[in-house]
């Protein structure tokens, strides 16, 4: 038997430690004396002089078989993710124009881009076409942009056929939307309250720094938006919203302005999702006010993803069974690109049947389960799983999410620990 290498601890209190293994998502909290038998003993003295304590590190996986390989284990499970077909993962970029012009944005705007007619129904032979080859039992539907609800109407026909389409074939819709809810009706969401519905909503700061942001001539975007996420929580039953606020040091510092405002929402349904703003350094923003920050969202029972861990999970773009449909037809992977061009294209969407023609050269790499030496060392890896190939193959030695946040792994271990504390909270009131 061997120690685990996919674990860590971090000392809470005068006589406490906290353990987190990784590999199998478990936490332990260990007094100071059993701390000190785990690191100074060997497991076969743990196993002859303490049971006890030998069985409960065994229970939780900390404690293993010397033929046990975590990694292989850990690299084959992020294979069997991407190569799952329970789920066919279609993304439509309805339109790449937007109303907004936010300073921080990567996406080259094309006005009056829309989704074509026969790209819809293209797209519509394809949801067919696929469920031919693989039956899959959820149908997600992520429309991106751009501002997707430029577009309604052409979201409304894809969902119109979609819901049409699951309920013959007894398969699973969600609808999933990325947008900044300023250009959202009554009636769209009223059209979408017999949905499933997931929605990314961007609030970049409190009401001065979100409208500086998002300025728009003589609209209040702050209100509007917040006006918007409650008419979504209020009229689409089974609607969850994630509220991304898009951070840098100052808008870290008024975070109790941004709860204030939407402390009324369900916390079972509406979650907070924080990401520094990609052009502002890491270095200027110090962990003390990211963990403040987490930690007064915390306080108020919201659950706050700043690159939460448990993941167990891989980039939607890395599924084989996901595809970007771009207005006018192009194939894609990735939503996180500058430009929706031939370049960057994958492949093409035949318009007359809806099959998909890849560019194999292109599309080759995604399978594979690349990682650097970085992440399969590290005690994190099995519940990270590290960067995308994407990002891999352009930068080998890529900076951890660690260094993103300026946090350190001890400060990352009690963010995530707070958290579990929380759904176990959420899991027993639901009980």
């Amino acid at each position: 038997m061997k120690k685990s290498k996919y674990q860590l601890y971090t000392k809470i209190g005068e006589n406490l430690f906290l353990y987190f293994n990784s590999f199998s998502s478990r936490y332990l909290l260990l007094d100071e004396t059993k701390h000190g038998l785990y690191q100074s003993l060997s497991v076969v003295d743990i196993e002859k002089e303490y049971p006890a304590l030998y069985s409960t590190l065994l229970q939780n996986q900390f404690i293993i078989p010397d033929d046990f390989d975590e990694q292989a284990i850990v690299e084959y499970k992020k294979l069997s993710v991407k190569m799952d077909t329970t789920m066919y993962h279609v993304v439509v970029n309805v339109t790449l124009d937007c109303n907004l012009k936010c300073w921080y944005c990567y996406e080259t705007k094309l006005h009056n881009s829309n989704l074509r007619e026969n790209v819809i129904e293209a797209i519509k032979l394809n949801i067919a076409s696929r469920h031919r080859q693989v039956r899959f039992k959820t149908l997600k539907i992520s429309f991106f942009g751009g501002e997707p609800f430029l577009n309604f109407k052409g979201i409304k026909e894809i969902l119109d056929y979609a819901k049409e389409f699951c309920e013959k074939n007894d398969v699973i819709l969600l609808a999933d939307f990325t947008t900044n809810a300023t250009v959202i009706k009554q009636e769209y969401i009223d059209y979408l309250k017999d949905y499933t519905c997931f929605f990314q909503i961007t609030l970049d700061g409190n009401k001065d720094k979100h409208n500086e942001v998002k300025h728009l001539k003589g609209i209040d975007t702050f209100r509007c938006t917040l006006n918007n996420i409650y008419r979504i929580s209020r009229t689409i039953p089974k609607s969850y919203i994630w509220v991304r606020i898009n951070y840098d040091g100052k808008t870290l510092e008024r975070i109790d302005d941004i709860i204030h405002e939407i402390n009324d929402l369900d916390r079972k349904r509406t979650f907070l999702i924080l990401r520094r703003i990609w052009q502002t350094d890491s270095d200027v923003i110090t962990s003390e006010q990211l963990t403040t920050a987490i930690q007064r969202i915390l306080d108020h029972k919201f659950f706050v993803d700043c690159y939460a861990l448990s993941r167990n999970s891989v980039c939607f773009a890395e599924r084989m069974n996901q595809v970007l449909i771009n207005f006018d037809g192009k194939i894609f992977k990735c939503s996180t690109l500058s430009s929706f061009d031939d370049k960057h294209a994958m492949g093409k969407l035949d318009l007359l049947n809806g099959e998909i023609s890849w560019e194999m050269n292109k599309i080759a790499h995604i399978p594979r389960t690349m990682t650097n030496s970085r992440c399969s060392d590290c005690s994190l890896f099995p519940s990270c799983l590290g960067p995308c190939n994407k990002n891999l193959l352009k930068s080998p030695d890529r900076s951890c999410i660690l260094d993103e946040m300026n946090l350190s792994m001890q400060e990352f271990l009690m963010y995530n620990f707070k958290l579990n504390l929380l759904h176990e909270n959420f899991d027993y009131l639901n009980n």
